[in-house]
């Protein structure tokens, strides 16, 4: 695994995250261990380090807080395996069928994966099922709509019923002029993946292949080389827990595999590859993520940024259907013939048949239940399978201050960086991960994870943004 291509990786269809291969390393902690995270300091008035400005408009996530959500993505935590998953997607007493992201053996965590999943769901019903069926399809995200459009136009009576009051599920495009284009709070990026790019370009949702340049930033704002001691270490522990005979964490495996050897410059390396790599694709720390997760293969797929309006898509398949948003189910009762669905309203919908295609997260809460209890197989499935935390924060400012001139005569700071999209890290420790300059107007979007995502999801908005603008003091001194 490359350190480029580590740290460039997406963030499993959320946003993408690269190092730079630059001499210097980052000061290590005196004691050689990782530096801690900074701690928050609440302020109510807006506030910003010396040299960076207060941005015009911010928008930002809050996955892991959402109750609808309760985290951003599937990952493979320790004890993950595929047979949970597929145990996951099989049918209840061929009256109730799962689907979602977390039920996708090929590609958990991503789009195509709901896609796949919601589509799946709904063929297996369809051969089950008595045309005219009355079907209910529980969460109008991405899985859901696919499974809802299949099933109606296969002849069957749908209703959706969506909790929120709007459709997409983590698929969100906020509208907000400031920004110039449409802010997505999900998937920023999209794999390159042919069921997902077919259903894209029918919704004239465009993409477009990125690159970058990156940069990586000392403390003073002095541009450093990144060496390839972490990802040489996440290698060598991914090496080491693929012999094993348990699944063990990558915490435990690096240990295993030498890590805890390097000097405390190459520790802190290793520190920044995790903050600024496997926690951004995972959106999890190491001590949670499995020693056996293919993070090359996660690194190394060929991702689009979507530049046109993501909701699109959600949009196009839920035209024609019965949605009932707005509407949160809390209950699912199954029996030979039926499926009750309790809303917390204290209304009740009654189907012959039923797709549950919500959040594991929502699922793994005291706020979703079934009646009778599942089988096993898929309670053990939901109980073991995990879903990380990761966030984006766009900020609209005045100036790209961070951006760099070059040596033509004539160019400012924001003219020679302008079409060139930027991936900007610091190595210090840091609330976000990462930052990506999509190039063009003065905005940029960050990329928030695992332990700080859910930390930060919890403030307010003005001690959020606080927050998050002190970790770019480092670029104050492009300006100067």
């Amino acid at each position: 695994m490359s350190r480029r291509a580590l740290l460039a990786a997406g963030l499993a269809g959320a946003a993408s995250l690269a190092l730079a291969s630059c001499t210097a390393g980052p000061k290590p902690p005196p004691s050689g261990s990782p530096a801690p995270s900074p701690s928050l300091s609440p302020t109510p008035t807006p506030s910003a380090p010396a040299g960076i400005p207060l941005p015009s408009a911010m928008r930002r996530s809050a996955w892991a807080a959402d109750p609808f959500a309760r985290g951003a993505f599937g990952f493979q935590a320790v004890g993950t395996t595929p047979e949970l998953r597929e145990a996951l997607a099989e049918p209840v007493a061929d009256r109730v069928w799962f689907a979602g992201e977390a039920c996708s053996v090929d590609a958990p965590g991503t789009l195509q994966g709901a896609l796949s999943s919601g589509r799946l769901a709904a063929r297996s019903l369809v051969e089950r099922a008595e045309p005219g069926e009355r079907v209910a399809v529980v969460g109008a995200g991405l899985a859901g709509l696919a499974a809802a459009r299949v099933l109606q136009d296969e002849g069957f009576e749908v209703i959706v019923v969506e909790a929120r009051t709007r459709i997409g599920g983590r698929i969100d495009s906020v509208e907000d002029a400031a920004f110039g284009r449409p802010v997505e709070l999900g998937p920023l990026f999209v794999d390159d993946d042919e069921e997902l790019t077919a259903l894209l370009s029918a919704s004239d949702v465009a993409t477009e292949p990125f690159s970058s340049s990156t940069r990586t930033r000392a403390a003073d704002g002095t541009v450093l080389e990144v060496p390839a001691t972490g990802p040489d270490a996440l290698a060598r522990a991914h090496e080491w827990a693929l012999a094993q005979d348990v699944d063990r964490s990558l915490a435990d495996a690096l240990r295993a595999s030498g890590a805890s050897e390097l000097p405390p410059e190459g520790l802190a390396w290793l520190q920044h590859s995790i903050r600024t790599g496997v926690e951004p694709l995972t959106g999890a720390g190491a001590t949670l993520v499995s020693g056996r997760t293919d993070l090359a293969g996660l690194a190394e797929t060929s991702r689009r940024l979507v530049t046109g309006r993501l909701a699109d898509v959600t949009d196009r398949l839920a035209d024609g259907l019965d949605v009932a948003a707005g509407s949160a189910v809390t209950r699912v009762t199954i029996t030979d013939r039926r499926v009750g669905l309790r809303l917390d309203s204290g209304e009740s919908v009654a189907a012959d048949r039923a797709i549950v295609a919500v959040p594991l997260g929502v699922l793994q809460s005291d706020a979703f239940a079934f009646e009778p209890a599942l089988p096993a197989a898929h309670q053990e499935a939901i109980d073991v399978l995990r879903t990380g935390a990761l966030d984006l924060v766009w900020l609209r400012f005045e100036e790209a201050f961070w951006r760099e001139p070059t040596p033509a005569e004539g160019k400012t700071a924001a003219d020679a960086q302008a079409g060139m999209p930027q991936l900007l890290t610091v190595e210090t420790p840091s609330h976000v991960a990462g930052w990506i300059d999509l190039g063009g107007d003065p905005v940029l979007v960050g990329v928030i994870a695992a332990s700080q995502a859910r930390l930060l999801d919890r403030l307010d908005d003005q001690t959020f943004q606080n927050a998050v603008l002190v970790d770019l003091a480092p670029y104050a001194t492009v300006r100067g």
